[in-house]
């Protein structure tokens, strides 16, 4: 079966309890409403994500919990650890119209305040309680802090304000 259209949310943590939960870490700690989402889609190493129903989902403290459907057992749950958690975007809660989610913003062209086309949003990042932005251009990949973006403008650009130089410093491993 081929997925819907799926949006990336989190990360498995690890196992929780005895019962075959997991423990999911969201790519946004402000986010909302997953508990209610009734199908999980988990992908590995490269995988193509497999479909987990969800029979029960809880936020906590550090992020949401889930039981799903026909796992019950402490390893099985722990051998998901680290697994890619995304969910159908049909399931996510709805949207004010100025606002995305920060998944849509991967392919986006980055565009400075001077108009200078900087190169390609490519993933985000975590560094500590920054987010970060990778953009790879001209000169290899930057990592951006995404308080740096002002708005996404009519062109479906990701419009900069960044210090003069970074997009100077190459972080390409």
């Amino acid at each position: 079966m081929s997925p819907p259209p799926l949006l990336a949310v989190g990360y498995v943590a690890r196992a929780h309890g005895v019962r075959g939960r997991i423990l999911v870490t969201p790519f946004n700690a402000e986010s909302q409403g997953l508990e209610r989402v009734q199908v999980l889609w988990l992908a590995r190493d490269g995988q193509a994500p497999k479909q987990h129903k969800v029979s029960r989902g809880e936020r906590v403290h550090l992020g949401y919990i889930y039981a799903l459907q026909g796992l019950d057992d402490r390893d099985v749950a722990e051998s998901l650890k680290g697994s890619e958690v995304s969910v159908a975007r049909a399931e996510l809660p709805a949207l004010d119209e100025d606002q995305l989610y920060a998944a849509d913003l991967i392919g986006l062209t980055v565009i400075d305040t001077t108009g200078v086309e900087r190169g390609v949003i490519e993933a985000f990042e975590q560094a500590g309680p920054n987010e970060l932005l990778s953009v790879r251009g001209p000169k290899g990949v930057s990592l951006v802090p995404l308080a740096f973006l002002v708005e996404v403008d009519a062109q479906n650009r990701a419009l900069i304000d960044a210090p003069e130089g970074l997009f100077d410093l190459d972080t390409t491993p």
